[in-house]
């Protein structure tokens, strides 16, 4: 219907795909009205990478599922899990330092935890500028406990991620080429 929109569409997405870092701007995109609902469509993916037949079975399908992100994340990581099924009591706040970065350490701590009660970590926030301290989560740390324990990678860089597009701040983002999605 609107062939020169969607050709811009494909053009940009691979543009901003390219500046994430990802190998020949190669995976896919969509625009969407705001952070939190990125941020949904993120734990969405994943949840449908790791468990597929959700989308026709529904949640009953899949055993216990925990996210993590940030005790300093935006709440639109609590808000997707509910609106996805998931629950809010599932999504598990890692603690932050005095600067409002992520602990990796306590990252990895509580992923060993929720696999001992039987649970299946499938989703990471971290996060690039959070909304009360400007913060940058530790990308590459978290990346690393992420592939470790095969766990999806999320950066939400509503706040921050035009840093990409900057020469002197870009480092700030280091690591965020790792991740399966921002």
């Amino acid at each position: 219907v609107a062939p020169v929109f969607v050709l811009l569409e494909y053009v940009t997405l691979k543009k901003m795909r390219e500046i994430i870092g990802w190998q020949d701007g190669r995976g896919d995109g969509i625009f969407s009205p705001g952070g939190a609902i990125s941020n949904m469509y993120a734990m969405l993916l994943a949840r449908y990478k790791m468990f597929p037949e959700v989308k026709e079975k529904g949640m009953s399908s899949a055993p216990r599922l925990v996210a993590f992100t940030s005790e300093h994340s935006h709440f639109s990581i609590k808000k997707g899990a509910a609106a996805l099924g998931i629950g809010t009591e599932s999504v598990i706040c890692i603690k932050a330092d005095e600067r409002g970065k992520m602990i990796p350490s306590d990252l990895e701590r509580r992923i060993i935890e929720a696999k001992q009660k039987g649970y299946v970590p499938f989703f990471v926030s971290a996060t690039a500028g959070t909304t009360v301290y400007g913060a940058f989560d530790p990308l590459m740390a978290i990346a690393d406990i992420c592939k470790k324990h095969d766990v999806w990678m999320h950066v939400d860089g509503a706040w921050g991620g035009s840093l990409l597009m900057s020469r002197k701040h870009r480092w700030k983002l280091n690591g965020v080429e790792r991740a399966n999605s921002m």
